[in-house]
């Protein structure tokens, strides 16, 4: 596809484990110019999410979620985060989900994006999810494929009953980036090059899908639409 070579990473893909190089910074004509994004960095407060040996889950889902938002807002994006520093949400405090939604859906954003760490024995990968609707499966899958050429995972695009997923009104996918109980892995997503890797490839899938949404209902519906979207 045309947008993805135009800003494609520019890596060698495969393993998660191979050097982490230079990313572009290069983006064609502000191509996320006149969207609203929502960026809700998962867990916080007395709610850390996942542990790894060295890392605890909302902290490296904030740091990602920072490089994630500086990235939109070069492709000419506007940026909502849920939270965006530590001091927003510190100990003592447990977020309120139902809350989180509500500020998610008063932004009244084009699309929001949850970022979280998987956790589990020593499985590896990123992998994205959605609830339900067109918009947030294609959503997913062009973020996924993204992040499937960046790392070589084989880890598809799959449904979660999230909370923040199933009420936001908005197309709405949850990104875990990786998993934090893996050894390798958690070294990589504490390491801020490896960041902006993934949080570029992220951004790249997100410009798939928005150029997808802009073509005309009779080209986004007809069979070679599909070929058309894969590089």
């Amino acid at each position: 596809m045309i947008i993805a070579i135009g800003i494609s990473i520019g890596l060698a893909t495969g393993s998660a484990s191979a050097p982490v190089g230079a990313v572009s910074e290069t983006l064609p004509s502000r191509i996320l110019s006149g969207y609203t994004i929502v960026i809700d960095p998962g867990h916080g407060g007395k709610d850390p999410g996942g542990i790894g040996r060295r890392a605890q889950e909302h902290l490296l889902n904030l740091q990602i979620s920072r490089q994630l938002a500086d990235w939109y807002r070069k492709a000419g994006a506007r940026v909502v985060m849920t939270w965006s520093t530590a001091q927003q949400m510190p100990p003592s405090r447990r977020f309120n989900v139902r809350q989180r939604v509500h500020f998610i859906n008063r932004s009244r954003a084009d699309l929001l994006i949850d970022i979280h760490c998987n956790a589990g024995g020593l499985y590896r990968g990123p992998q994205t999810f959605y609830w339900s609707g067109d918009s947030s499966y294609l959503l997913a899958h062009d973020i996924q494929e993204e992040l499937q050429y960046l790392t070589g995972t084989r880890r598809q695009v799959n449904r979660i009953n999230q909370y923040v997923l199933r009420y936001a009104h908005m197309p709405a996918v949850n990104v875990e980036v990786g998993f934090i109980t893996h050894p390798a892995e958690e070294r990589q997503l504490m390491n801020p090059r490896y960041q902006s890797q993934l949080t570029w490839a992220i951004v790249v899938g997100t410009a798939r899908w928005a150029l997808h949404a802009r073509w005309p209902e009779q080209i986004s519906n007809a069979p070679q639409s599909v070929e058309m979207l894969k590089r």
